[in-house]
């Protein structure tokens, strides 16, 4: 598999000190910083690029001396000045080496590489300088050859270049595993828990909010009347896309119900597409997707961070943060030791690779080619602790503010991001190339694990039926049984107030002998016949009131 030189990586192995020492020393640091003494003259070459006097003619063909702290990509990818190595290799050689090339070939530079001694970039101890950094401030060499970070320390006591890269902190973990439980993947996925939420209180309010005006406006333009049930029922049914069997009749009832229906629309759409993408690609279920929540998993225990020994910035920069968050991270790192502290980038890359629950936390652009590059680990969107690299020189250096000034102009042009995309492109290539080669891609068709989920849907609302079925029967039959059981009580003689009532009814089985209470009897047979079955029908309604 494709992987980037680390052979240019000269740290002396018995300069690694233990995690005790580690923390101890970052602890004193912040507690009490140290007093660093500089002249009132003081001005980085940041400040200087402005100058237009250059001494041109004492820069040239001359030989600098510099220390590659560390082979990091895309800043330096392997040291080698020759366009034959680009050629062989197939990739540039990064960044810095690029920009110090460049700079070469203006002023007909030689340079000469000096081995790092101690940790790789140094830190301020015991009032003087280790590593890198170290050797700059001894004068042993002119210029460090990589991507430092600009902090006020390092500033003091050497020439800081143009910021050639602004860059965060990255968060890399090893690659998760595919998601398995699809038991309702189709219905839970696509939404999120808030999202079913919140439709399910909108369903329920609007309900209640047309019930409120389905019966006001019933008074006024003979609006549609509905129960509580059937009132969100209706918004139920514009969910899931179906018909109404009325329509409301009042213009506020139809907006509201045109407006939710409008919504439904969008979420229905918002539904397919998103399982069109969920079957289209393979998902992947992360522990955490910020700080916050690695945080939240370290205090629980279940992750642990992992940082590059041979550079203690990004340490100090969480050491010296007001924000709770890293306030929390840093007293797990501190007091309960939840870090772990590795010999390089690329060895803390192949330990959380090798080891899950590790959250290695480096240079974002450096972690992003070893994620392109390797398809066990991955690395989260979102960065953490900016902060902006530079090329450090020796304090005062004649080649401060030409180096400062063409790296402006390298960086404006766009130069030094399209040799990172140049790089990236080949990473890429190589990562798609090891992937095709030893993984599946995702299936083309819809399988029955994946779908299970509307089959259990279906399912669960036959059961919810089913159920309903027998609890409605039950109801309806011991309903039935309590009014039959209800006995009418017996009467010997009824006398109604209606003027078309009977007064004797005994008499009722004989229609001929009824006695009308008209005082203006009717000679007709028919219309007389006529008025006898009318009383009759309402004796009937009279004793059908009684018995009730």
């Amino acid at each position: 598999m494709f992987s980037p030189e680390f052979e240019n990586t000269t740290a002396d192995p018995n300069s690694i000190r233990t995690l005790n020492n580690i923390l101890e020393s970052i602890n004193e640091k912040v507690a009490a910083p140290s007093q660093i003494s500089f002249e009132s003259d003081y001005g980085d070459a940041y400040t200087q690029s402005t100058q237009k006097h250059f001494f041109l003619e004492k820069m040239r063909d001359k030989t600098l001396k510099m220390v590659v702290p560390a082979v990091e990509p895309p800043y330096v990818n392997y040291v080698n000045f020759t366009d034959a190595a680009v050629t062989e290799k197939g990739y540039g050689p990064g960044v810095v080496i690029e920009i110090l090339k460049e700079i070469g070939k203006r002023l007909n530079l030689t340079y000469e590489i000096i081995p790092a001694s101690g940790s790789t970039w140094g830190e301020y101890l015991n009032g003087s300088w280790t590593g890198a950094f170290g050797q700059l401030v001894r004068g042993e060499v002119d210029l460090l050859a990589g991507g430092a970070i600009m902090e006020y320390d390092r500033s003091v006591i050497s020439d800081l270049t143009y910021p050639f890269q602004f860059e965060p902190t990255g968060i890399m973990i090893r690659s998760p595993e595919k998601y398995e439980d699809d038991t309702l993947l189709i219905v839970t996925e696509p939404f999120s828990w808030e999202v079913w939420v919140i439709t399910a209180a909108v369903i329920l309010i609007s309900g209640v909010i047309f019930l409120g005006m389905t019966n006001i406006m019933g008074k006024f333009y003979k609006e549609m009347s509905v129960t509580p049930f059937e009132s969100i029922w209706v918004f139920f049914s514009i969910f899931v896309q179906q018909g109404l069997p009325e329509q409301p009749r009042s213009w506020s009832c139809r907006v509201l119900v045109a407006l939710w229906w409008l919504a439904s629309i969008t979420l229905s759409a918002t539904f397919t597409g998103s399982l069109v993408a969920l079957f289209a690609v393979d998902k992947t279920n992360l522990p955490f997707q910020n700080i916050d929540q690695l945080v939240r998993l370290i205090k629980q225990g279940r992750f642990e961070i992992v940082m590059d020994e041979n550079s203690f910035t990004r340490t100090e920069m969480i050491a010296r943060s007001k924000l709770p968050v890293y306030r929390d991270l840093w007293h797990e790192m501190i007091v309960n030791h939840k870090v772990k502290y590795v010999n390089g980038v690329s060895r803390g890359v192949a330990f959380v690779r090798a080891n899950p629950g590790y959250a290695l936390l480096g240079p974002m652009a450096t972690l992003n080619f070893y994620a392109y590059s390797d398809c066990k680990v991955i690395l989260l969107n979102d960065g953490i602790l900016p902060v902006y690299l530079s090329i450090p020189m020796q304090k005062h250096s004649i080649y401060s503010s030409y180096f400062s000034t063409k790296i402006r102009e390298m960086v404006e042009r766009g130069f030094t991001q399209k040799w990172i995309a140049d790089y990236r492109s080949y990473v890429a290539m190589q990562k798609i190339n090891e992937c095709n080669s030893t993984t599946t891609g995702p299936k083309s068709y819809l399988d029955l694990k994946r779908a299970q989920g509307a089959f259990w849907v279906f399912l669960g609302g036959a059961g919810l039926g089913t159920v309903l079925f027998i609890g409605e029967f039950v109801f309806k039959f011991v309903k039935g049984k309590m009014n039959k059981g209800v006995d009418a009580k017996p009467f010997e003689e009824i006398t109604t107030v209606s003027p078309n009532s009977v007064q004797n009814v005994a008499s009722i089985e004989n229609p001929d002998a009824i006695q009308l209470l008209d005082p203006h009897p009717i000679n007709d047979p028919i219309e007389n016949w006529s008025l006898r079955r009318r009383n009759i029908l309402n004796l009937s309604l009279d004793l059908s009131r009684i018995a009730n």
